[in-house]
């Protein structure tokens, strides 16, 4: 594993290799290459489609942007970023030398300073493709390269979405009577083992071609379940595994089902090796993984007379599939499975159990594997006489794991739960996949030779489909009817993995839960098991990843690693009770902020590592990470997390922040002394109830927010609403919330909610606000002036305030949320303290004039008179927060930790 140059051996034939020569890697990363070169005999012209073909073919799959291809006569550099056409091979030359050349310093340069170790070190290669054509869209690239803008995974679930259409329609078509669920079954298996089959081609494990002969022997159809029946008996596994597409049960007539054959064979030649574009061996199965993800968010729906490909409801509610992306699935894996088997033996690594128990398409179990696989093949190298007994090969003098070995890792090791019967499918797949990822021919078939043996081994009791929230006590009382009872699919721990759990549960649970509730509908049945089952959750919003949090803790063992993607939302929100059990149960050893991580996913994630044991006198490493991959370190005792209001999460603090927060407690909250509501809502009436001029008497003066709520003052964009309580034609289903009259009818201070800092003014004039805006209405003990109170929202500490309780990172606007804007200190004025009321008045005076130089800011015309106007202001609100500093009596280095905002 631990080779930065790695040579292929294993060559069919020239007409049919499916390997390149040589993958070149940079320590210590020896998972992703950084380019490939494909070696061939001088003995024809190296400049023919089908060579530049292949050699392009691999660097697309594998995703690299530039390969090579030599002779050693020439060496030419080919463009590898664009899906493989045969017919534009020939254009995709970059450049090309001779070996002449080489004694030409300034031609030898270019090919040094783009591929010797120090350059592809410092990225050279990324560089050089930035100079390279770009693709800025489908019409620029097609008429670069024709059909060519799709990246490796976009086209291959492309690919494969046809292939289910035309088969879920074929097999309809020969067999009206299968359901939905049979044909999303049905077609998800007939693919499942075209993929697989193509893989052992192009892995070389099988020494024929398979999927190019069918149909001439028989049908294509034929031959593929005849040849699935002989490959079972070698391979076994869940994909070979005899299925309702191979024959029906008797009750359905006994009979094998079939798809058109014609449309079945139009598949396998467009899939087969001598057309497809795809080289499986060197497409990294994380991506197939990324690919199956995305796959398994649709299903087929049939009826009598049609058949369609739809979402799922839940990800159709959810706004699509999210696949985490492999950088924070590894760094994951690093930290918690790659903690606990360091400086282990093979031996006490056999005992250890990980897990992801909401696991998709398998992404965080296929690293976990690899990970195991790597840190074995190191160990024996260390260890040659462990090796030598434990059954490693020696191969090139490195001593490597054997297939048995590799076998042996994998049942012991890796676990996982998915309630979508076909994720669990594509996660044994992408396991096998993994396992065979360096196997040959002949060491496939040595195995079943000296073992006697099924190359495959059987992974149903490790990776079990079913409900890893809901346990099979919902059938003790009848919760739930039958056909929902079904879809529930419940599971016990206790039943699936009887000895992990009764050993005190598996030693690390990883993985990216389902979170977020857009699309998630509760019945009142499941809200009540789940508020039982998971207390941490019985308070706030129901989200599936408190209860995936709440299920971890249950059966990850003492010491054991919890590691976990989670929205950022589980930082700050109302979680309290949440993050009270985090604090409770682990031992934090980092967080991380990842941002806006995920491809079309507009949410920040996080993810937050740890070990289950009471954390005393632990320090939590922080890393925040942006979009430029720079990271903002922190360090922050995990016992600080305990006094913070909620439990909050917050990133940033540290002791300074603690001490000023301390302070802003002897003050009065601006809950106590304002009743605060959301402006109207528009809910589906948005049309006749907001109006761009008055239509009636009813018709009141509105400002939505947004450029209309600044600091300080109040801008009017000739914006009215119909208020009255009759708009609401609820006959017709119509909604909206319109909110008390005396709410706006009134004199009071208003609140913008977005915005990068706090923004408050007074409304004099009883203006009517939409849901963009908080309006707070003085209570009767209120004896505090409203200039005064809207100076402070408007100061440098508010601003600083609501960002150190509610920290936003990688947003542009944050959300101010009522409960938050409650929690505003106010200072305790005592109106008999000289000093104090001094200070009350100069603010109070001070927003005065600042309104009123605001109020005639567009009279100002002149460049002069625009400067000194905005010098004039700036001093003016400088001064002002230098008032509110003194009042909360705050030191100059508390002052200087503020203005850092």
């Amino acid at each position: 594993y631990e080779q930065e140059v790695k040579i292929e051996r294993r060559v069919r034939d020239k007409e049919t290799q499916k390997r390149a020569d040589y993958a070149f890697f940079l320590a210590p990363n020896y998972r992703d290459p950084k380019f490939y070169v494909e070696a061939k005999k001088p003995s024809r012209s190296l400049s023919n489609p089908y060579d530049y073909f292949q050699a392009i073919r691999y660097g697309w799959n594998a995703g690299t942007p530039l390969v090579v291809l030599t002779d050693f006569e020439e060496f030419h550099i080919l463009d590898s970023r664009f899906k493989p056409d045969i017919r534009y091979t020939k254009e995709r030359k970059v450049l090309s030398f001779h070996y002449t050349e080489y004694t030409d310093k300034e031609k030898f340069a270019k090919l040094y300073y783009l591929f010797s170790r120090e350059a592809v070190g410092d990225g050279s290669i990324d560089k050089f493709a930035e100079t390279m054509p770009k693709p800025r869209g489908k019409a620029v690239q097609k008429g670069l390269f024709p059909g060519s803008y799709q990246s490796i995974d976009e086209s291959f679930l492309e690919e494969l979405d046809d292939i289910r259409n035309t088969l879920a329609r074929s097999f309809k078509k020969k067999n009206p009577a299968l359901t939905s669920e049979e044909l999303t079954e049905a077609t998800q298996r007939t693919i499942d083992r075209l993929v697989f089959i193509r893989f052992l081609e192009d892995m070389l494990i099988e020494g024929e071609h398979h999927i190019s002969t069918y149909g001439d022997k028989g049908t294509a159809w034929g031959d593929f379940i005849a040849d699935c029946r002989s490959l079972n008996a070698k391979y076994n596994g869940i994909v070979f595994k005899e299925h309702f597409i191979d024959h029906l049960p008797p009750s359905k007539g006994g009979s094998a089902i079939a798809p058109d054959d014609n449309d079945f064979a139009k598949i396998c030649e467009d899939l087969s090796h001598v057309n497809s574009p795809y080289n499986f061996n060197s497409i990294p199965i994380h991506i197939l993984g990324s690919i199956y993800e995305r796959f398994l968010g649709k299903v087929v729906h049939a009826t009598d007379k049609r058949v369609t490909i739809e979402e799922k409801p839940e990800v159709r509610k959810a706004g699509g599939v999210y696949y985490t992306p492999q950088y924070i699935v590894q760094y994951i894996v690093n930290n918690t499975v790659g903690k606990l088997i360091e400086g282990k033996t093979p031996v006490e690594i056999s005992k250890l159990h990980f897990a992801d128990i909401s696991c998709g398409s398998g992404s965080f179990l296929i690293t976990v594997y690899d990970t195991l696989l790597r840190y074995h093949s190191s160990y024996y190298q260390q260890h040659t006489k462990e090796a030598k007994a434990d059954g490693c090969i020696l191969s090139n003098g490195l001593w490597v794991l054997s297939l048995k070995q590799k076998r042996q890792i994998l049942i012991n090791n890796v676990y996982g739960v998915d309630i979508d019967h076909q994720a669990v499918e594509v996660t044994q797949l992408s396991l096998y996949l993994k396992l065979l990822e360096d196997e040959t021919l002949a060491t496939a078939n040595e195995m079943q030779a000296m073992f006697k043996e099924k190359i495959l081994p059987d992974l149903s009791k490790n990776i079990i489909c079913g409900n890893s929230l809901i346990g099979t006590d919902i059938y003790d009382g009848n919760m739930f009817p039958g056909e929902e009872e079904r879809k529930i699919n419940a599971m016990n721990f206790e039943d699936a993995f009887p000895a992990i759990i009764k050993k005190g549960g598996f030693d690390a649970i990883v993985g990216n839960p389902p979170w977020g509730q857009k699309g998630v509908t509760f019945t009142n049945k499941e809200k009540a098991y789940y508020k039982t089952v998971f207390p941490s959750s019985s308070i706030g919003i129901l989200d599936f990843c408190r209860f995936f949090i709440e299920k971890s803790f249950n059966v990850i063992c003492k010491k054991g690693y919890f590691g976990l993607v989670l929205p950022d939302i589980i930082l700050l929100k109302n979680y309290d009770s949440t993050r009270k059990l985090i604090l409770d149960t682990l031992n934090i050893t980092q967080i991380d902020h990842w941002g806006m991580a995920f491809k079309n996913v507009n949410i920040d994630s996080c993810s937050i590592i740890g070990i289950k044991e009471k954390g005393v006198n632990s320090k939590i490493k922080i890393q925040i990470h942006d979009k430029s991959n720079n990271i903002v370190y922190n360090q922050i005792e995990q016992e600080k997390y305990y006094k913070l209001s909620g439990y909050k999460f917050n990133l940033y603090y540290n002791d300074k922040i603690d001490n000023i927060i301390n302070k802003l407690k002897n003050s009065i909250k601006f809950g106590e002394l304002f009743e605060i509501h959301e402006g109207i809502h528009s809910g589906n009436i948005r049309h006749k109830l907001f109006l761009s001029k008055k239509e009636n008497n009813t018709c009141k003066k509105l400002i939505f927010g947004r450029d209309e709520v600044k600091q300080f003052i109040l801008k009017w964009n000739g914006k009215w609403v119909d208020y009255r309580k009759e708009i609401i034609d609820k006959t017709k289903k119509e909604y909206a919330g319109l909110g008390k009259k005396e709410y706006f009818e009134i004199e009071k201070i208003v609140v913008r909610r977005t915005g990068d800092f706090v923004l408050a003014a007074v409304d004099y004039n009883k203006y009517y606000f939409s849901n963009n805006v908080f309006v707070c209405i003085p209570l009767k003990i209120n004896s505090y002036d409203l200039n005064f109170v809207v100076g402070l929202l408007n100061s440098k500490l508010m601003t600083w305030y609501y960002r150190t309780i509610q920290p936003r990172t990688g947003k542009l606007f944050a959300e101010l949320k009522i409960n938050q804007l409650k929690t505003f200190p106010l200072p305790l004025i005592d109106f008999n303290n000289k000093t104090e009321m001094d200070l009350y008045s100069k603010i109070s005076n001070n927003i005065k004039n600042i309104g009123i130089i605001l109020a005639n800011q567009n009279d100002i015309i002149t460049d002069k008179d625009q400067n000194y106007f905005k010098s004039r202001l700036n001093s003016m609100l400088t001064e002002n927060d230098k008032l509110i500093y003194k009042l909360f009596k705050l030191t100059n280095e508390e002052v200087i930790e503020i203005s850092t905002i």
